[in-house]
């Protein structure tokens, strides 16, 4: 009676133990992330969530590396004279996936310094009417080596783990955007045509109070529907 009791009980915890082990490698199987086609037209890829994401919770599992470049444009230019990032002579793959030193936290490591993040950070899309991902600065841990002494400090950057959570509750299937900043387009004005900003779309909702006051009597979004806004009604 005894052994048969106890062969129960170790065939019940195989059994509970196996079921954990499964449900442990479902979740750590489950798709978190993905590319697609964006749903901004001519945008290339995307990213979406796989899983549907609380506010201010971790996209992903992991955080991201980021990458000093120090003297960017001096090693870029010529001997002759020095080039900037938006120079038509100047050559840096990376160039469209660079940050701003400052809003990475990095802006104290030279005069003249920005930062390349990798994965994750550089493959966002920007609408700025519909952002939904706020980026973090990264963590500093340089592993215990001394960046003047070591020969192995170059090896690795001590700027690590930059996570990205949610601003607000994403759907599973939602495509996720991230704010680059009005410069990062503004900038490149030769390379895109009419990009909305986010005073764009300030100034869209102005005209279309105006109009709506002029048209129904009244400036409320509750009142502004598509049946009251037509001209022919």
């Amino acid at each position: 009676m005894l052994i048969s009791q106890r062969l129960t009980e170790v065939a019940a915890a195989t059994i509970a133990l196996s079921s954990a082990v499964t449900s442990a490698a479902d979740e750590s199987n489950t798709c978190l992330l993905y590319l697609a086609e964006s749903t901004i037209p001519n945008a290339g890829l995307g990213m979406f969530t796989g899983v549907p994401v609380k506010e201010d919770h971790l996209l992903g599992r992991v955080g991201d590396a980021a990458f000093a470049t120090v003297d960017q444009d001096w090693h870029i230019s010529p001997a002759t004279g020095t080039l900037s990032k938006h120079s038509g002579d100047y050559h840096w793959p990376l160039t469209n996936y660079d940050w701003n030193a400052d809003v990475i936290g990095m802006d104290d490591v030279a005069k003249d310094v920005s930062v390349t993040v990798s994965g994750f950070g550089a493959a966002l899309n920007c609408h700025f009417a519909l952002l939904n991902v706020d980026e973090h600065v990264p963590t500093h841990d340089a592993a215990g080596l001394d960046r003047y002494t070591s020969p192995g400090a170059g090896a690795i950057t001590p700027w690590w783990n930059r996570t990205s959570t949610a601003l607000r509750d994403i759907a599973a299937g939602s495509e996720l955007y991230v704010d680059y900043g009005p410069s990062w387009f503004t900038s490149r004005e030769g390379h895109f045509q009419l990009v909305p900003l986010a005073s764009s779309y300030e100034k869209a909702l102005e005209f279309l109070k105006a109009y709506g006051k002029m048209l129904v009597g009244t400036d409320s979004p509750d009142d502004l529907v598509e049946d009251k806004m037509m001209i022919g009604d």
